[in-house]
């Protein structure tokens, strides 16, 4: 099953993330993609620091749009290059349409 939703920190949009089964993707605008997310994972599962707002694909989408979930690649250099050398990411349209699948 996949849910999205949208990760603040207060009013601070941070990402568009996908859960699916029991991993966190995040969405990460330098790469065009949804990359796991440990750190996303903890927090959602244990930690509950952050907020989870449930989107659909049409919001998210839109949020992608927007640019949210843009790393600054001058202060996060070591997470920007695993992001571009993960081989594992999922693009976009394949988070999407298994969301569609499982409403459908």
């Amino acid at each position: 099953m996949t849910r999205l939703y949208l990760v603040k920190d207060g009013e601070r949009e941070l990402w568009v993330a996908a859960l699916v089964d029991e991993d966190v993707w995040t969405y990460v605008v330098n790469t065009g993609k949804f990359h796991r997310n440990e750190g996303a994972r903890h927090d959602f599962y244990f930690l509950n620091e952050l907020e989870y707002v449930d989107i659909g694909i049409a919001e998210a989408q839109r949020l992608i749009r927007a640019r949210v979930g843009t790393v600054d690649e001058q202060e996060f250099p070591d997470s920007a290059r695993r992001w571009r050398e993960d081989e594992h990411a999922m693009d976009s349209e394949v988070v999407f349409a298994s969301m569609a699948a499982d409403l459908g």
